[in-house]
């Protein structure tokens, strides 16, 4: 693994997994978003006449993605559910972002069409959300929580449960990677 000191941190290559707990990976995300400018795609976070979110309320919704979406884990499946007596994906997803105070569509399609791209893993942060292809169209999402996993509500496990992304089902049924947060 090569590794580079650079002012106090330790900065690895792009081809490195680090495995950092949930709390770890919030307090990085917490730090670094002050570094990284900010662009809001308006359009899918915001109800009409509301001004763009801050850096913190960005913070808040993604720890309250995903603190919600780790609460879920357990819930029985139920297609058409969208409470903790049963989830299907899109309830799932949709119920753990209006946890956060944000608003998105009910089905895998729509969130898939209007959430913002991710244009690559690298750029994947936890509480954005991944679309696949398991039948005939974009019909399951999960979110992603960081270390290669995410929590989807599962039909052939009945249960919302955590995956691993790197597995060959899901990378051959990966279609994108979306948010609503950024």
């Amino acid at each position: 693994m090569k590794q580079t000191k650079v002012a106090g941190s330790t900065k690895f290559n792009a081809r490195t997994t680090v495995k950092l707990s949930t709390l770890s990976i919030l307090t990085v995300l917490i730090t670094s978003c002050s570094q990284v400018p900010y662009k809001p795609n308006v359009q899918n976070q915001l109800p009409s006449g509301s001004s763009s979110p801050t850096h913190s309320q960005i913070n808040s919704h993604r720890n309250n993605v995903v603190q919600s979406t780790y609460r879920t884990l357990g819930s029985p499946y139920r297609y058409g559910g969208t409470t903790y007596n049963g989830f299907d994906c899109s309830g799932l997803t949709r119920h753990v972002y209006q946890s956060a105070g944000i608003a998105i569509p009910r089905t895998a399609a729509q969130q898939r069409d209007q959430s913002k791209t991710i244009a690559n893993y690298s750029a994947l942060l936890p509480g954005d959300l991944i679309f696949f292809k398991t039948g005939k169209k974009t019909n399951h999402v999960g979110i992603f929580v960081g270390n290669g996993q995410f929590i989807h509500a599962s039909t052939s496990r009945k249960r919302v449960i955590k995956a691993k992304l790197d597995t060959p089902y899901w990378r051959r049924s990966f279609v994108k990677f979306g948010t609503y947060i950024r």
